[in-house]
């Protein structure tokens, strides 16, 4: 990768016009800008590693020839080694680095490199007292290229063997050709010989017997996938920008296929073009059935390769404003349509495109994360540099597909970002070409459901109302499922079952309304609401019980005076006698209380309207089985009504107020 600022710079940033990103370094994400600062000392870094001795050395590569020392975010006055390149027409350099998987025993570091002469060659040094010694070439004579494209991606494989990319060499077009090196895999021993199972290996034949996979433009990012044996290669051209999931005797296609495929060419598990894209869709190109929304493409120069499963879209202008949304690409149902999810109701609507955000120019380095430092979501994501500036994340589907896409930081246009690693620390480390290294950890919590109570009781017959919103905002739209387990059915969602939130309305609290049936029983009953989100942060669990109104029954004699009970309060020694409710001075009269209207029907005397009922006398609401201030503590009806003004003002003044960190530059 020669001369990266004068080809990448000038080249890429002035053949592509220059487009705004709408997504920000990921909220959940805390950026130490500099974390070293080599101003100009390296001006021109393309590699760095950990070495894997423990000693906490962080080695960077630079193209004029110099192999930096870091110690604990120190440079160290020596270099590990000190070549020497000329920088201009010839574009010569370090393009890459990788440590033998025996380091401790033999100290070997190997460098790729493109040498005076247009030619590449791979070299090792042996780590004495840490100073490089001991110059050994491995690898020479390959034909390097006038203008870039000499990749420089190199690693080391789980069978031990040296696995490096040749580039095009500046158009030679030999992608296909099995005589030339320019644009494939090689694969050879750590002392440079060619293994004889090599795919193309024939020995005294025409071939190139390190050829191991074929058909890649330029290969500058190359690194195994821990648990698949699946050599993951980042590849540019300036067509398309592919990262691919390569086996042996793999042909990527290039310089004959840049989208669509035929059958027995590899197709890259993700790809993006320098260019911000648009789609129109059919008049009836939105149809939405079962949760599951599909889009039809107008026009066929746009194909499924363009948007990949996990691509990040946005769906713009749809007539039925519910499909219209920030979403991930789920499957191609064709070769122009696509699907994301959507639990919405079904329905089909006309008008709309889709509109898909430049993801960068010129993939570089990538690692699959181990570290421990990130929430356990993070495990395995494949993490990918972009010289644009930015670093893309990739998580897997159960089935091992791309399940999401997303650029996590974003430092266009000036990022000039070449490669990522993680620390013994587990934080991530991106560099840039220009000379710095930025840290990165997680903000602690992150993204995450703000639900407004974890621990309900719901009065038998009424309900309670609870209010769900993100910590922060979303990279694309989330919705909200919420289910219950347990109680039989007694205590249910009433509504907001599904909730929805945007980059727009993350911070506005939603309502969800649960509620506890009316039964004939005295028994408590309890369940568990679930909120999961459709995006990988935590769910949230909310407890609630219900409060029950029925009281057991009691004696016809006993407690009358009281009026406690519903037998109690309609006997005639409580509210049907001439003492009670029966004279002239309390309810005696014929009108008042001697009446069948009045004192002796179930309107009046002993009915549960008036003196023995369980509403009036003998309820929990009023004549005292529970005492009436327990009606506000448990959150009824009247209560939570009434309380609402004061808790959303306080929900919205805590958003205001309390804002989670953000990346700063």
């Amino acid at each position: 990768m020669r001369s990266i600022a004068a080809w990448l710079t000038l080249a890429l940033l002035t053949a592509f016009p220059v487009y705004s990103q709408p997504a920000e370094t990921a909220r959940d994400l805390e950026i130490q800008n500099d974390w070293v600062d080599f101003g100009s000392v390296a001006g021109d870094a393309t590699r760095m590693g950990w070495v894997p001795d423990g000693s906490g050395r962080l080695f960077v590569t630079t193209m004029r020839g110099k192999v930096l020392v870091v110690m604990n975010g120190v440079l160290q006055p020596t270099p590990f080694i000190s070549e020497s390149f000329t920088q201009g027409h010839e574009q010569q350099g370090l393009l890459g680095m990788a440590f033998d998987p025996d380091f401790a025993n033999n100290h070997y570091v190997y460098f790729f490199a493109a040498m005076p002469g247009f030619t590449l060659q791979i070299f090792r040094y042996t780590d004495v007292g840490g100073v490089g010694v001991n110059r050994t070439v491995i690898v020479d004579g390959l034909q390097a290229g006038v203008l870039d494209f000499d990749g420089g991606g190199m690693t080391f494989g789980p069978d031990g063997m040296l696995y490096f990319g040749v580039g095009n060499l500046h158009g030679s077009k030999g992608e296909d050709d099995l005589t030339s090196a320019a644009g494939k895999i090689h694969r050879v021993r750590p002392d440079g010989t060619v293994p004889s199972d090599n795919p193309f290996h024939d020995g005294p034949g025409p071939n190139v017997d390190s050829i191991w996979a074929r058909g890649f433009c330029n290969l500058y990012g190359l690194v195994f996938q821990p648990g698949t044996g699946r050599l993951w290669a980042n590849a540019s051209s300036p067509d398309t920008i592919q990262v691919f999931s390569v086996g042996p005797g793999d042909h990527g296609g290039w310089p004959h296929y840049n989208y669509d495929r035929p059958a027995g060419y590899l197709s890259p598990v993700f790809s993006y073009i320098a260019n911000t894209e648009f789609g129109p869709f059919t008049p009836t190109g939105a149809v939405r059935q079962n949760g599951v929304a599909t889009f039809t493409l107008q026009y066929y120069d746009i194909s499924s390769a363009w948007y990949h499963k996990g691509t990040r879209v946005q769906i713009q202008d749809v007539e039925d404003p519910s499909f219209n949304g920030d979403f991930y690409v789920t499957g191609h149902p064709s070769p122009q349509s696509f699907t994301v999810d959507q639990p919405e109701p079904d329905a089909v609507s006309g008008g709309g495109q889709l509109k898909r955000w430049v993801d960068g120019e010129f993939v570089m380095g990538g690692m699959f994360y181990t570290g421990s430092l990130f929430p356990s979501s993070y495990s395995g994501n494949y993490l990918f540099t972009d010289f644009r500036g930015m670093l893309h994340r990739i998580r897997f589907a159960a089935d091992g597909s791309v399940a999401t896409e997303d650029i996590i930081m974003n430092y266009e246009t000036g990022g000039g970002f070449v490669d990522v690693n993680v620390g013994p620390d587990g934080a991530l480390y991106v560099l840039s070409y220009y000379g710095g290294i930025n840290r990165v950890t997680p903000v602690p919590g992150g993204q995450a459901l703000v639900v407004s109570s974890s621990d309900l009781v719901i009065p038998e017959g009424e309900t309670q109302t609870v209010m769900v919103s993100l910590a922060m905002p979303p990279a694309v739209d989330v919705w909200v499922k919420v289910a219950v387990q347990g109680a039989d059915g007694d205590l249910s969602v009433v509504e907001g079952e599904s909730l929805r939130f945007t980059r727009e309305n993350w911070s506005v609290p939603q309502f969800v309304t649960l509620g506890a049936a009316q039964d004939a029983d005295a028994d408590v009953e309890h369940a568990t609401f679930t909120f999961t989100p459709t995006q990988d942060f935590p769910m949230v669990t909310v407890h609630a019980r219900t409060e029950e109104d029925e009281v057991p029954e009691e004696p016809v004699n006993d407690g009358g005076v009281d009026g406690g009970a519903e037998v109690d309060a309609g006997t005639v020694e409580d509210a049907g006698t001439s003492e009670d409710a029966g004279t002239l001075e309390d309810a005696g009269t014929s009108e008042d209380a001697g009446t069948v209207e009045d004192a002796g029907t179930s309107e009046d005397a002993g009915t549960q309207v008036d003196a023995g009922a369980v509403v009036d006398a003998g309820s929990a609401k009023d004549g005292g089985t529970v005492p009436v201030h327990m009606e506000d503590e448990s959150g009824g009806c009247s209560a939570g009504a009434s309380a609402l003004p004061g808790v959303l003002a306080w929900w919205l003044l805590a958003g205001l107020v309390r804002r989670p960190r953000r990346s700063r530059r």
